[in-house]
């Protein structure tokens, strides 16, 4: 039975209208900046305000496949709908689970990244790939232009 790969291609994310576009980057320290410059080439000019948004989030689930995972490529779906952007992340490794957290102190550099990414999107969560033993994985967000908030952080199979 074949199996999903961070490079398998997906379902469609925002409906059969919406425009899709796919990006692989190998596992470098390089590929949060290469996947904030393609959102930002995406988006900036149809939805300016997801800009900053989109690219704090983008940076913060990229960082974190590169910085807990060893898959060899990052591969990374963007689908933008008439009032929406949706992004998935993928790796090759489900776990462990990411999960945001509360610092306990706000100067930390780490372990803030998806309590930033919980802040600006509609919603998030994770989709697992490969049934009852999963072998990818991938985090996803999804931007509003009307900027409505909720539904977030859940580990959701059904959605995106």
């Amino acid at each position: 039975m074949p199996h999903a790969s961070a490079l398998t291609p997906s379902v469609p994310f925002l409906g059969p209208h919406a425009e899709r576009y796919r990006l692989s980057t190998p596992h470098t320290p390089r590929a949060p900046k290469i996947a904030r410059d393609f959102l930002v080439t995406l988006i900036g000019v149809q939805q300016p305000s997801l800009v900053e948004p989109g690219t704090l989030c983008m940076s913060e689930v990229v960082t974190n496949a590169i910085r807990h995972t060893r898959s060899p490529r990052i591969a990374i779906d963007v689908s933008i709908g008439d009032e929406r952007v949706l992004v998935r992340v993928h790796d090759n490794r489900p776990c462990p689970l990411p999960a945001p957290k509360q610092p306990r102190h706000e100067e930390f550099e780490h372990g803030r990244g998806l309590a930033l990414v919980e802040a600006p999107a509609a919603r998030w969560g994770i989709t697992f790939f490969g049934g009852l033993s999963p072998r990818s994985k991938a985090v996803w967000f999804e931007l509003r232009a009307a900027a409505e908030v909720g539904d977030s952080g859940a580990i959701r199979p059904d959605l995106p």
